[in-house]
């Protein structure tokens, strides 16, 4: 019991030091620099797919350890115009990366305020636009594990990490928030480029833009990926309406005799958040609704396993834990979280969530369904937080395409933010 009582003081005292990595330059804090430093590790059993291999092996079930994220970077606001981020780090530090990751610039950003209406920038950064968890999306602050995926539509085909360079502008206009930008997105893999159908030469430029209007509090836009928080904890009084939108001319390719025809990548959005206190308890509900149309084509259709450690696959969905993530046609998105009412002498705090996510897409003969139940439990808010997750997807049969089976995984993260 004594170690346990230790295990707990130690988590709720780690994070004391964050603000020793803030230096203000000026008494009111308006000009700083400021550190971030951030880790997410897993614990994960899975239930792998049909014909999942684990370095040549056959595997059924596997458990394994890894460095989900880390994040390394700063803020510099030394004039009250002028903003310089930068953030650097990996994803998915595993058995199988252990030996070949690299330690990677993720984001980097310049940004000139003229008033709270207009902000203009130029990045490297992400800063799409079909919903709340694409171009605002903070890893940091998530209800349930990973729920962007299927948001980041190109991801690692026509961006790196979900990033891309750009041009952006935002603003606070009343009580709507907005943001627009151009991006160039780098060419794909050959191979990839194949698997796809995806067309040659010099990818187009990518536009896009999301409205929100914020009902109650306004929330940050300080920078592009600002606003998205997963939850707030009842800390804000929030509640949003949005709207947005990616396009990309001619991003596949379709050759058919000698005849050649292109396909256009469109995403259009529209969701709804909601994040409040709801008793003089502290007790606070989180709630997200999204529904997204997304066109590549008819027959196009992507599975993502997240964090994956696998090969071989002899299902649709590919080896491991991947399922059907991206591609053409509707999808929908639902996440509720309840925080438990604050205990009297004691920080910590218990969430419930769960999740879910349906999809129709066109080249499928079965609907996606996915549902998730977890547990956060916060020692110092999101600087020192244990999620437990376990999320229940289907297996499409390779022939069929329709589904065949259901299996899981489950998640235990910690993470720690300084």
């Amino acid at each position: 019991m004594k170690r346990i009582l230790f295990l707990v003081a130690l988590l709720m005292a780690i994070p004391a030091s964050a603000q020793l990595l803030r230096h203000n330059f000026d008494e009111e804090g308006d000009t700083f620099i400021q550190g971030i430093v951030r880790g997410q590790f897993w614990a994960r059993l899975t239930e792998t797919n049909p014909g999942t291999t684990v370095q040549g092996e056959p595997a059924d079930k596997v458990f394994d350890l890894s460095v989900r994220r880390y994040r390394l970077g700063f803020f510099a606001q030394v004039e009250k115009k002028w903003l310089f981020y930068i953030l650097m780090g990996n994803n998915n530090l595993n058995q199988s990366t252990l030996q070949s990751s690299d330690f990677r610039l993720l984001d980097v950003l310049g940004q000139y305020t003229f008033s709270e209406k207009l902000s203009i920038g130029v990045a490297k950064t992400t800063f799409a636009g079909a919903g709340r968890f694409s171009n605002t999306f903070s890893n940091g602050s998530m209800l349930t594990l990973d729920p962007s995926v299927y948001y980041l539509n190109t991801l690692n085909h026509f961006d790196d990490m979900g990033r891309r360079i750009g041009v952006y502008a935002k603003g606070q206009l009343g009580k709507i928030d907005y943001f627009v930008s151009l991006q160039n997105s780098p060419a794909p893999s050959d191979n990839v480029r194949t698997a796809f159908n995806y067309s040659k030469g010099q990818p187009k430029v990518l536009t896009s833009s999301y409205l929100k209007y914020e009902f109650w509090d306004d929330e940050s836009n300080k920078l592009p990926t600002s606003g998205g928080n997963g939850t707030y904890l009842g800390t804000k009084h929030i509640m949003n309406l949005g709207i947005g939108y990616e396009y990309q001319a001619k991003i596949r390719e379709i050759t058919d005799g000698t005849n050649t025809s292109y396909r256009d990548y469109f995403n259009l959005g529209i969701d709804f958040f909601i994040d409040t206190p709801i008793s003089e308890r502290n007790d606070a509900i989180t709630a997200y609704l999204g529904f997204n149309s997304t066109h590549f084509g008819s027959d196009y259709v992507r599975s993502v396993g997240a964090n994956s450690i696998f090969g071989g696959g002899t299902s649709l969905n590919g080896a491991g834990n991947a399922t059907p993530a991206i591609g053409t046609g509707s999808t929908l998105f639902l996440q509720l979280g309840y925080l438990l009412p604050k205990w009297e002498n004691c920080n910590i705090r218990v969430q419930p969530n769960a999740g879910w996510r349906f999809a129709n897409y066109k080249a499928l003969n079965s609907n996606v369904n996915i549902y998730s139940v977890g547990v956060n439990t916060y020692f110092n808010g999101q600087k020192s937080k244990l999620s437990l997750g376990y999320e229940n997807r289907p297996i499409f049969d390779a022939t069929d395409k329709k589904v065949s089976t259901r299996l899981g995984t489950f998640v235990l993260q910690y993470q720690i933010e300084l």
